[in-house]
């Protein structure tokens, strides 16, 4: 290819990088692709993303004129070989449940330390040993803190950025200062994957029974896809909130207690975790619901981000051009394949063919790039770190 077209937009020229072979990629994914690039260096996937490019540029990586793929950590790129031996990267697969090997990280319950460091005011550190039960007498604001983890890399980091959840979540009722003081600490339900699991909720159903039981104040954030494993942990204490039965009249000062926890849910994913439901389900159990903050660009997996990024029948999002062959993709079009991409449970990577102004993300999933670049925040928030933060 002798330089960009309408179609075509540069993003790595001959001689820079060591590269040996100029790459493209289509003009509908342009601000996608520089977001990865400018991003590489604070998030494993974008990383490991922009290397697989690099890499094509300096490697022979295919014939000429066919569809390739390379597939690579959790990821794949397809492309081809333009007639001057260029690389015309044709989209980008994402397997968003995909996690790097790593230490041990065992599902539990851990204490998260806030003390005194070099080189700032404070720091919030997570202890290596899990816990039993939480120390319920530990307070700020004459209630303990406690939080349900989402997707992390590791409980450490889920200790150190959660701590900015809570913050936001409860700062009508606390101040900042309050909360990061030297000694206080708070209890985290630390979840490495699988957030459906029965013996999770089990346990996250136990902890909240331990409270009910002694009567403490609690304030709960729930993060991520830990609105899953908090919402099944509900149902189970909608039906009893003691582990054995009790007598009527204990049952009934137990759901008393309930009402001295309070529930605030961050960026919540996954099944029944609307805004609405998640507000009806607390109060009809009895929880003291404090609100839901929603990220708006998490579309894959937030019922109400999704509802807000299309509007009625798709017309936020208009149309797409995506010129050459593929044309221009109208709002109906754009809604339909995005929805197709949200139910589809068995399209492999081996199953796609993709066509010019794809963008596939999520899990073995194929969609439409047009609605990612207008979305902010879409490709952090999908398949990145932005979920993790808090937003607002």
């Amino acid at each position: 290819m002798q330089g960009e077209t309408k179609t075509w937009k540069l993003i790595i020229g001959r001689g820079k990088h060591n590269v040996s072979r100029s790459v493209y990629i289509l003009h509908t994914q342009e601000q996608n692709w520089q977001q990865i690039l400018r991003n590489q260096h604070n998030n494993y996937y974008l990383a490991s993303i922009a290397r697989a490019v690099y890499a094509l540029g300096g490697i022979a990586v295919g014939r000429k004129l066919r569809r390739e793929k390379l597939i690579f950590d959790g990821a794949a790129i397809h492309y081809e070989l333009d007639t001057d031996g260029d690389v015309l990267i044709m989209g980008l697969e994402v397997n968003s449940s995909y996690n790097p090997k790593r230490g041990q990280q065992t599902t539990g319950l851990y204490q998260v330390d806030c003390s005194a460091a070099r080189d700032r005011d404070f720091e919030w550190s997570t202890r290596d040993k899990a816990k039993t039960k939480m120390t319920l007498s530990h307070r700020w604001n004459k209630s303990h803190y406690a939080a349900v983890s989402g997707k992390f890399e590791s409980k450490e980091v889920a200790g150190s950025m959660l701590i900015n959840h809570i913050s936001n979540a409860y700062k009508a009722g606390i101040k900042e200062h309050d909360i990061n003081r030297q000694g206080n600490h708070y209890s985290l339900y630390w979840q490495n994957g699988n957030h459906k699991s029965d013996k999770q909720r089990d346990h996250l159903v136990s902890l909240i029974q331990q409270a009910v039981a002694s009567g403490a104040r609690v304030n709960w954030l729930v993060h991520g896809e830990g609105a899953i494993t908090f919402v099944r942990a509900m149902q189970t204490l909608e039906k009893r909130l003691s582990p054995a039965p009790v007598a009527p009249a204990r049952e009934k000062e137990l759901r008393e207690n309930l009402k001295l926890q309070t529930v605030y849910f961050s960026n919540p994913r996954g099944k029944e975790t609307g805004k609405n439901t998640l507000e009806a389900l607390s109060k009809k159990v009895g929880f003291d619901y404090l609100g839901t903050n929603i990220n708006p660009g998490d579309v894959f997996h937030n019922p109400d981000a999704r509802s807000a990024a299309f509007g009625k029948g798709g017309a936020v999002i208009g149309a797409i051009t995506l010129s050459g062959a593929a044309g221009t993709l109208g709002a109906d079009d754009i809604l339909k394949s995005f929805t197709q991409a949200v139910n589809a449970e068995t399209l492999g990577w081996s199953a796609a063919t993709l066509v010019a102004g794809y963008f596939v993300v999520r899990d073995k999933i194929k969609t439409n790039s047009g609605y990612a670049r207008n979305l902010p925040g879409f490709i952090s928030s999908t398949f990145g770190d932005g979920n993790q933060r808090w937003v607002g």
